[in-house]
């Protein structure tokens, strides 16, 4: 027994580790409410441990319908307070509690059954229904309140000891983690050297069937009874019943300190028992989510794939309108290095003559071409470029038909894994796997118009300054080859009336000459100068040409990953936020794990 002096000190370490583990298994509770799948009714059990602390210490009678559990209550408490008979009679919990006057309270599940008995200060006492009941309610019953027991005694009658269904029940009490203890009714029907072989047989089987010896008790309830009934109680009787050894247990063995120790060993066992179950849940559903992990990194693997693949495409097409823009700055070069052709310059110089006077503006009117226009005609410098819009105008389709293909692949992908996946994750996808009705076009539309403006600078506006630019060379070639005769007509009348010697008629024949040759010898010069003009602006036009259409290509690119997601984004939001609970849920299960070891570890500390 405990010491006076001892029980305060119990009390409050009692006391303490009780607030603890309350705290503890309410912070368990909220994390098994998380755990998907786990059994209501172990989620129930996990809550009744909330307050299992708070009750008496419980024992419970589990057994056959008819083994007496009734009858042992009856024997052990004196009088007849449960009834008893030969079918079933027990279909809800009786809880016998210690109180002042007898009283049943009814409800739910079980009946409290409150009596003034002194050993109920001690323990309450709880029959069951038979766990071979033939009403398999009953078993249910039975097994739900299993997890409350403190202790339990298996009850057996001594002529169907250690049945199959008997081990069976055994195997399952341990399993809860509970302390058992076998009880063997009905002695009284048996010989004395019968009863200790029906003791040794029950060990043996234990051994033998379940690995370890159970604790066995011979009892008669009827003896029982009939001592407990006689005025005073017959000793004698009391001992062979069995009982004896009963009351010594509950009154010597079960101390204040053991049954405070055991009573909170019981929750821990409870939410060891749930927190087991718990962990092999979410472990299976990550086992199971870590194959939907890799198909949803498939997944992103196939977008970023077909996403490079097009940029492939957008880098292959560039280098195609490269080449052309390199192609139209080749051609433009040499028409205009022919147009300043140094066989061309006297024919130029006549030309500009002809400018300057305004007769070729009369010829253009009746449909003749400039120079510049004639050499560009020659040199095709307009056809590759006419070639480079219908090579832009090729990337939109090849892009959304990537795009839509890729769609649909994915979304069949995604709802095979999905007809894969555990109905109860299947329920937790919201939205619907489905390609978009339409595809938006506009931007590559829109840039469309952006791309053709840049390239009239180079099909257009440039071949208009080029053309601008030959006729202004022409025209001040003209010019200067009119003063050049203005100058030489000015000398040789100077000379005439002059009568200059023979030098001065040779100066005024060469100086005109070389003058004119000398102008038309810079005509080359001026086509260099111009090629390297074109080539610049062509190069910008190119560059910025370049950008657009990359611009336009990231945006539509932008816009297919985008549907790609969207269309699968139900799938990957649900894996992607189970996988996020299942590992928040396995942290938080490891922790409540640590803790109640620690929990389970002060609480074998706890000794009167």
């Amino acid at each position: 027994m405990l010491a006076s002096a001892d029980r305060p000190s119990l009390l409050t370490r009692y006391d303490n580790l009780r607030r603890r583990q309350r705290e503890q298994i309410t912070h368990m509770v909220d994390t098994l409410g998380r755990v998907d799948g786990l059994p209501p009714e172990q989620l129930e059990q996990a809550r009744d441990a909330l307050f299992h602390a708070d009750h008496p210490y419980l024992i419970a009678l589990v057994g056959a319908f008819n083994a007496g559990k009734s009858s042992l209550i009856n024997a052990l408490l004196g009088e007849p307070v449960l009834s008893v008979g030969a079918t079933p009679t027990t279909s809800k919990i009786a809880i016998v509690r210690h109180g002042p006057q007898p009283q049943t309270l009814s409800g739910g599940e079980s009946d409290t059954i409150f009596h003034p008995a002194p050993l109920l200060e001690r323990v309450s006492l709880v029959d069951t229904p038979g766990l071979e009941s033939v009403f398999k309610e009953h078993e249910a019953t039975t097994r739900r309140f299993l997890h409350r027991a403190d202790l339990v005694f298996l009850v057996m009658l001594a002529t169907q000891a250690m049945s199959a269904s008997s081990v069976q029940n055994i195997q399952a009490l341990r399993a809860y983690g509970k302390r058992l203890i076998v009880v063997v009714n009905q002695i009284d029907l048996l010989e004395p050297d019968e009863r200790e072989t029906v003791r040794n047989f029950v060990t043996e089987q234990g051994k033998l069937m379940l690995g370890f010896a159970p604790e066995v008790w011979l009892v008669s309830a009827k003896w029982g009874l009939e001592a407990a009934q006689s005025t005073p109680r017959d000793p004698d009787l009391w001992a062979q019943s069995g009982f004896e050894q009963i009351e010594k247990y509950l009154t010597n063995a079960l101390s204040d300190a053991e049954r405070v120790r055991q009573k909170l060993e019981t929750p821990l066992q409870i939410m060891r028992n749930v927190l087991n179950a718990a962990e092999a849940r979410v472990r299976a559903q990550q086992d199971a989510l870590a194959e939907y992990r890799r198909s949803s990194q498939n997944v992103r693997g196939q977008i970023e794939s077909a996403i490079k693949e097009q940029e492939a495409t957008v880098t292959e097409l560039l280098a195609e309108i490269d080449k052309r823009f390199a192609e139209a700055t080749e051609r433009g070069k040499a028409a205009i290095i022919d147009v300043f052709a140094w066989g061309k310059g006297f024919r130029l110089a006549f030309s500009g003559v002809a400018e300057a006077f305004g007769i070729l503006r009369i010829f253009r009117r009746f449909g003749a071409g400039t120079p510049a226009k004639a050499a560009f005609e020659a040199h095709k410098v307009a056809e590759p470029l006419d070639e480079i819009m219908p090579l832009a105008d090729r990337l939109g389709p090849r892009l959304e038909g990537r795009d839509v293909k890729d769609v649909d692949d994915l979304i069949l992908y995604a709802k095979r894994e999905i007809e894969r996946l555990p109905g109860a994750l299947q329920a937790k996808i919201i939205g619907k796997l489905e390609a978009p009705t339409t595809y938006d076009r506009a931007i590559m539309k829109e840039a469309r118009a952006a791309l053709s403006a840049t390239l009239d600078r180079a099909r257009v506006a440039e071949f208009k300054r080029v053309d601008e630019a030959v006729r202004n060379t022409i025209v001040l070639l003209g010019v200067y080859v009119l003063m050049v005769i203005l100058i030489a007509v000015l000398l040789l009348l100077a000379a005439a009336s002059g009568a200059g010697d023979g030098g001065t008629w040779l100066l005024m024949v060469v100086l005109p000459v070389v003058l004119v040759i000398g102008g038309v010898t810079l005509m080359p010069l001026r086509g260099v100068i111009m090629q390297r003009a074109y080539a610049n602006t062509l190069k910008a036009v190119q560059k910025a040409f370049d950008e657009r259409i990359k611009k336009a290509a990231a945006d539509q690119i932008g816009f297919g990953k985008q549907m790609r997601q969207d269309a699968i984004a139900p799938f990957l939001r649900m894996v992607e936020a189970q996988l996020s609970e299942a590992d928040a849920v396995k942290t938080a299960l490891n922790g409540h794990a640590q803790a109640l070891t620690g929990l389970e570890s002060e609480l074998g500390t706890l000794k009167g």
